[in-house]
């Protein structure tokens, strides 16, 4: 207190005196705010795009969806007779009466192998329903594998539903290539002779993780159109680490035998491709990995999230 009052007096009876001039302040750079990616658009051309993208593109979603734009696609059911085919071409098998609903973006309920057994992707994690109703939840080691094929599986339906309903898609970037970066199998080569290939980037094709989560990079897509109808025939699906295709994380997905179904044009004939990474360099496989013969198919089905809890 002593302090203070002395403090206090000094400052009251001192003799005025004029104040010294406060220093100029420093410069300072101006502020810059980070420069935040604008937001993509659906069915939004990117302004780089050339002419030449533009009017393939203009193509490909009059082809897919018809003149007059369509809500977004977040919903399928299909129902379809299926091939698959071991890594190497080991061995093969067919099923029946299978079955893939889907609700964007990564819940899924797919009867693949075994009739009445389900494996489903939901608000609750990830399940599988044996024939007789029993229900597991897939965690743990022991059910690694069964994660790892959903992932696969969402990421096969997101992109078939990206696909059927090209023009709803979000883009990053759109150019048009002479031919695709990538090798084609043999199998596939004929197919694609006369194709005209767009090369796009968009978040929609994201790559589950086994988590659930998507990558962290971006997601390039290849669609190779048919000429006179430019409707997709090849594409590939893959994650572009800086400009390097990721192929390990490769797709190729051929489609055959298109149907209008609910306003889009829909392939009834889908084969998948995994990449082959016993070869160097590494290419896709000779033999798809899956054959779907859709039987029915909805794009409009009334599914919820709860529509996929066990």
């Amino acid at each position: 207190m002593t302090q203070f009052l002395s403090l206090a007096l000094s400052l009251a009876f001192a003799v005025p005196q004029d104040p010294a001039p406060a220093p100029a302040p420093a410069p300072q750079p101006p502020q810059v705010a980070p420069a935040q990616p604008p937001e993509l658009v659906p069915g939004a051309v990117p302004e780089s795009a050339s002419p030449k993208a533009r009017e393939l593109w203009a193509a490909l979603r009059a082809a897919t969806g018809g003149a007059t734009p369509q809500p977004k696609v977040s919903t399928f059911e299909l129902t379809f007779d299926a091939r698959g085919w071991e890594a190497g071409g080991r061995g093969e098998a067919d099923f029946n009466d299978g079955r893939i609903r889907f609700l964007a973006p990564g819940f899924v309920d797919s009867s693949l192998e075994v009739k009445g057994r389900r494996r489903l992707r939901g608000p609750d994690g990830d399940w599988l329903v044996d024939g007789e109703g029993r229900k597991v939840r897939l965690q743990g080691i022991d059910y690694e594998q069964d994660r790892a094929e959903l992932d696969q599986i969402v990421h096969i339906a997101r992109t078939f539903a990206n696909l059927v309903d090209a023009g709803n898609l979000r883009l990053r970037s759109l150019a048009v290539l002479d031919a695709p970066p990538f090798p084609l199998p043999k199998s596939m080569l004929e197919r694609a002779k006369g194709l005209a290939w767009l090369d796009l980037v968009s978040p929609d094709f994201a790559i589950a993780r086994k988590d659930g989560s998507s990558t962290g990079r971006e997601v390039r897509a290849w669609i190779g159109l048919d000429a006179t109808t430019k409707l997709p025939r090849l594409a590939v699906v893959a994650e572009d680490d800086k400009g390097t295709l990721v192929h390990e994380s490769a797709t190729l997905l051929a489609f055959d035998k298109y149907k209008a179904i609910d306003g889009f044009q829909v392939p009834f004939d889908v084969q998948t491709f995994p990449p082959d990474l016993t070869r160097s360099p590494w290419q896709f496989a000779e033999k798809a990995k899956l054959r779907l013969y859709l039987k029915t198919a909805s794009l409009r089905a009334p599914f919820v999230p709860d529509t996929f809890k066990p």
